[in-house]
């Protein structure tokens, strides 16, 4: 659900990819280059063959990708000064020679360092060439209005007005405002010379009828469910939701310098996961869940004769829990309570549960019971990070704008479990739960499950 100025965004950074690769590419060629003609007098001739250099150059790409990404230099909505940009530049390609620097010691290979030096000299002219190249190229797609996101504003109050001022001032920001739209029953006809479209109770019908590519809500007492129940309502329609300031940054937490000049938005709605990264976490799924099964088998041989000698069942628990798009599943566990208990009550918040069987307390500590969900995970029904599963009782009572935590698989482990764990009352999971929705990567992945380790050993929040 991308608006037009978004997608030009988003082909504004396909162009910064391949622009910086050719940087990368022409900067390593020029080093080899001045490096082979230099005077004799200078440094001895070189002795490296280029094919050395070109076998190195993927490597290097990928390095020089990383270092400019870990910069936030392919997030072209930060509102940045030219200086500002031509400065993180600079770092990204120094980052990029100390990587490289790096590489070539561990990899015991030996490249010259007046080439390295080289390489960083020419990467950062060509660098910052580039990328000022890009910036001029956008602003005057912007300027000359071939990008243009038919915009509106809720919140009529003081606000409302600053965005408003503020994106007429900035014209290069893509936008062409439709005008407010009010909370109120009866708003006025005209604010600070902009139509007020109607109440935010039509919102579905106003943004069918004024054709709207994003909506800004700049009112911050808005009430977060009767916003976000709206917000769900919209959900079939094109339409990209950003909040300006405001009590809602909770619910998704990722507070970002973008799209209104210098105010700051919080995008509402889910940020795009391509297909190809879809793709590349499902194998990163099923290549950890197989590790993860060999690593644990000495567990799987020693628990579940143990699970069966103390309770007399199977040392497998299954339950109904509700996966990604409301559809339900059959979860798997190791058992750990009585067979008599409700296998639908809520869970254990103390460690003296009478229903927790003695091995079972001990599996739950350590969160050893969870890992036969690691067949559900190879089944595809969950992934090894995303919002916990949840009991079909429990998802009845959502609101509607409370479902949208189902539009991605639930997972083994997720900032809940890294962050308070059972510790937490339900609330704030599922304002984590958005936060890892709107923010959610594969390097996030690897993240929490690199943090849920510390978790899991040391027992925290569990019971």
């Amino acid at each position: 659900m991308l608006s037009p100025r978004q997608r030009f965004e988003h082909r504004i950074v396909g162009l910064l990819v391949a622009a910086d690769v050719l940087a990368c590419l022409l900067a390593i060629a020029a080093a080899y280059v001045l490096r082979l003609y230099m005077p004799q007098d200078w440094l001895t001739r070189l002795a490296h063959p280029p094919t050395l250099y070109i076998n190195a150059a993927p490597v290097i790409v990928v390095l020089w990708l990383l270092a400019f990404f870990s910069r936030d230099l392919y997030y072209v909505g930060r509102f940045r000064s030219p200086f500002a940009e031509a400065v993180a530049t600079l770092g990204a390609v120094a980052l990029t020679a100390i990587l490289v620097a790096a590489a070539s010691f561990l990899s015991r290979t030996d490249y010259s360092r007046a080439i390295l030096i080289l390489f960083w000299l020419s990467g950062s002219v060509l660098a910052v060439i580039e990328r000022a190249l890009l910036a001029r190229y956008r602003q005057r797609r912007l300027a000359q209005g071939d990008v243009i996101s038919r915009t509106a504003i809720v919140g009529c109050g003081e606000l409302g007005r600053v965005v408003a001022e503020r994106i007429l001032r900035y014209r290069t920001l893509g936008y062409t405002l439709q005008g407010f739209i009010c909370a109120r029953r009866q708003p006025p006809d005209i604010i600070s010379g902009l139509p007020v479209l109607g109440s935010l109770d039509d919102l579905h019908a106003l943004c069918e009828m004024h054709r709207l590519d994003e909506v800004l809500v700049a009112q911050p007492e808005l009430n977060v469910d009767r916003l976000m129940a709206l917000i769900a309502e919209c959900r079939d329609l094109p339409v990209h939701f950003s909040l300006v300031a405001g009590p809602l940054h909770l619910l998704t937490g990722s507070m970002e310098i973008a799209g209104v000049a210098d105010l700051p938005v919080v995008p509402l709605g889910r940020r795009h996961f391509a297909t190809w990264q879809q793709a590349l976490k499902r194998v990163f799924d099923v290549v950890g869940a197989t590790l993860l099964l060999l690593l644990t088998c000495p567990v799987w041989l020693i628990v579940p004769p143990l699970i069966r000698r103390e309770t007399g069942a199977s040392a497998v628990f299954e339950q109904t829990r509700i996966g990604r798009d409301g559809e339900p599943f059959t979860m798997l566990k190791f058992r750990t309570m009585l067979p008599a208990a409700d296998p639908y009550a809520p869970s254990p918040t103390h460690d003296l549960d009478e229903r927790v069987t003695p091995v079972g307390r001990w599996l739950r500590r350590y969160s050893l019971d969870e890992l036969p969900q690691l067949l559900n995970v190879l089944r595809g029904e969950m992934s090894l990070v995303g919002p916990r599963p949840e009991m079909p009782f429990i998802v009845e009572q959502y609101q509607p704008w409370q479902r949208l935590r189902l539009q991605v698989p639930p997972g083994l482990t997720g900032l809940w479990q890294i962050l308070g764990r059972k510790d937490l009352p339900l609330v704030e999971n599922i304002e984590y739960d958005f936060y890892y929705i709107n923010n959610r990567s594969l390097l996030m992945d690897l993240v929490i499950i690199l943090r849920t380790v510390p978790v899991v050993l040391f027992g925290r929040g569990a019971y």
